[in-house]
């Protein structure tokens, strides 16, 4: 299978549709066609199911994607280094960065980067750890902002230290000013995130034996401010978020007793293959945590 073929398999499966295939990669529609027919012949299987509705893979061709996309992101990487040794010109950053991240810190981080390295095409995907981890595994990103509890099977530096902190309404009164005990947790409604976008929250809850009364699930932690501030329960939550977020006497923020924290990081598959754009990504960020 040629690298054109790769991108026109990736593109496809991407899209959902020859058309939009053609008009990325400025191509006619036949030629499309034409290259699927190709690689399908070449593969010995069918790749695409046509419908009315668009373009499906098959599980052969769903099977072969990960491998396809690690191919692309190679074949990037080489081009880059080939770039570098001018000045890093052109190049692609597939980023992935979870919630809290997107809001803290990519704002300092990414225009900065943009301006000293306007050729390089950034491409961010936000999602929950596991989305972040499983599209470092599938070469939808390159590299990722993750916590080390999702962080498994991957080439990961800790760069950031996170505390949990108890996010209640106004009115909770807390048997010590300024923190909250476990035990006080006990039994209160909560306000939950999705179990895979607060790995932490419930490694949390589960090593202090909590099972909470949830009654508001969000899938943001600007939601859960929201419902928390509007009397709809507790939660936990990393401190960084905060850090973005003004305090308003709707709601409180207490330190958790025991204490409780999450180690932020950069994620990738394997650190010595890392594209220059994301190599140089990687260090800014590094330095930029340091200064926190």
């Amino acid at each position: 299978m040629t690298l054109l073929g790769c991108q026109i398999f990736a593109i496809i499966a991407r899209e959902g549709s020859f058309a939009r295939a053609a008009e990325q990669l400025h191509l006619t529609p036949s030629a499309i066609s034409h290259a699927v027919a190709g690689m399908e012949a070449e593969c010995g299987f069918p790749l695409f199911t046509r419908t009315k509705t668009g373009v499906t893979m098959t599980a052969a061709a769903e099977s072969l994607l990960p491998d396809i996309r690690r191919l692309l992101a190679s074949s990037e990487a080489l081009d880059q280094s080939v770039e570098q040794i001018n000045g890093m010109h052109r190049g692609v950053l597939r980023l992935a960065a979870f919630n809290s991240a997107c809001v803290a810190w990519l704002p300092r981080l990414l225009p900065a980067f943009q301006a000293q390295y306007p050729g390089i095409e950034l491409r961010l995907y936000q999602g929950s750890y596991a989305d972040i981890a499983a599209w470092i595994k599938n070469g939808t990103a390159e590299i990722g902002l993750l916590s080390d509890s999702c962080a498994r099977e991957l080439d990961f530096e800790p760069l950031y230290h996170d505390p949990l902190v108890c996010v209640a309404p106004a009115d909770f009164v807390p048997s010590r000013a300024g923190c909250v005990s476990a035990e006080e947790l006990r039994g209160r409604p909560f306000v939950s995130q999705r179990a895979d976008t607060d790995a932490d929250i419930q490694s949390y809850l589960k090593k202090n034996d909590l099972d909470v009364d949830t009654r508001c699930y969000v899938i943001d932690d600007e939601s859960t401010i929201a419902m928390v501030a509007c009397g709809q329960g507790m939660a936990i939550m990393p401190e960084l978020i905060l850090k973005s977020v003004p305090i308003a006497r709707a709601y409180q923020v207490l330190r958790l007793e025991p204490a409780f924290s999450r180690d932020i990081g950069m994620a990738c598959l394997d650190r010595a293959v890392l594209s220059p754009a994301a190599r140089e990504f990687w260090r800014r960020v590094r330095a930029f945590t340091a200064e926190l």
